[in-house]
């Protein structure tokens, strides 16, 4: 039987209907699959709390208990250096971590909130001046972040004791931890490319190649290793790919965006991945969630550059960086009680 021919008139009133559907909506932004395309439902309803007012903010992480948010800020009235801050978010009281005279990144809480692991540019800067100051001498084509020298550490909160755990020539961050046995896997910039390295907490400066394919960077996984996620850029550094493990093997996700997606984090609970994309507009981030397996993918934001995505442990609320009141701040969504992709856990084979 041959299919019914439709009306202009149908067509004007569907149109219509999903306008009008895409402005009453109260939910993220969500994407189905339409054949080899994925296609939005228009949503821009952000509804968020700014918990920063000052300098340049980056890189929330929160506290086993949810009740404690820790990040960088940059560009202070008493400080041009990234330090370290930790906010309280019951008593809304900041206080500075880090006094040192050179940039900080990328922490977050390990040994039950007790240490921070973080990079700095300390003890680099001072020991390797001219590497330093010409720190992408090798021509390295790749974002800015990786051009920084730095190191990683732990840091007692309690104590206040310091332990520099890596003491190599060149950029070595974006640590994954694992709690069982304290391993770290790491990106590191070797020469002009970007290498995950291994190493154990437990003996400090001993590191080797987790992986000998270069691009690859930005690690995070399940504690028990068996789902993992990182990122692998293009020769240009102008696109990356979402790469994941299943049991049955490697995977890349999303290949329908051409684009670069970065700052995977992975909640092994809701078996969903946190990442930003420059997407739909290529020259700035949104914040995205999608199901390990390729499904329901979500935008979370709209206005401005939003980047480093990260959820609370009692699945409370999203936190990331955005400059849309014109310098990056750290803000936070509340999460819904039923989020998306938390109906669809499946066993992947």
């Amino acid at each position: 039987m041959a299919p019914r021919k439709r009306s202009l008139k149908f067509y004007l009133f569907a149109a219509l209907t999903l306008a009008l559907a895409g402005v009453q909506c109260s939910s993220p932004q969500k994407w189905t699959r339409s054949g080899q395309v994925l296609v939005p439902q228009v949503e821009l309803n952000e509804e968020l709390t700014q918990v920063t007012q000052v300098g340049d903010n980056h890189s929330p992480r929160f506290s086993p208990d949810s009740q404690k948010l820790v990040y960088t800020i940059g560009d202070r009235p008493f400080h041009s250096y990234s330090q370290i801050y930790e906010l309280n978010l019951k008593t809304q009281k900041e206080q500075r971590l880090t006094f040192q005279g050179a940039d900080n990144q990328d922490p977050q809480y390990v040994r039950d909130g007790k240490w921070l692991l973080y990079s700095s540019a300390t003890d680099e800067t001072k020991e390797r001046p001219l590497l330093s100051k010409d720190a992408n001498k090798d021509n390295f084509q790749g974002p800015e972040k990786y051009k920084k020298p730095m190191e990683i550490y732990l840091h007692n909160l309690e104590k206040f004791e310091v332990i520099r755990l890596t003491a190599l020539p060149g950029f070595d961050g974006e640590a994954f931890w694992y709690d069982k046995n304290e391993g770290i896997i790491f990106t590191r910039r070797k020469n002009n490319q970007l290498f995950l390295y291994s190493m154990n907490a437990r003996r400090p400066k001993i590191v080797r190649p987790y992986s000998r394919i270069p691009g690859n960077s930005q690690w995070s996984s399940s504690q028990d290793v068996k789902s993992h996620v990182w990122i692998h850029w293009s020769d240009t550094y102008e696109t990356s790919e979402l790469k994941v493990k299943w049991p049955s093997g490697y995977v890349t996700l999303l290949p329908d965006f051409d684009r670069i997606k970065k700052d995977p984090y992975y909640d092994e609970e809701l078996n969903v991945i946190f990442f930003s994309m420059n997407h739909p507009d290529p020259k700035k981030f949104n914040v995205f969630s999608v199901h390990m397996d390729g499904a329901c993918l979500t935008q979370w934001t709209s206005q401005g550059d939003n980047v480093e995505p990260t959820l609370s442990p009692d699945k409370t609320h999203l936190a990331f960086s955005s400059n849309r009141s014109g310098s990056y701040q750290i803000y936070l969504k509340d999460w819904p009680k039923t989020p998306p992709c938390a109906l669809f856990k499946k066993d992947l084979k």
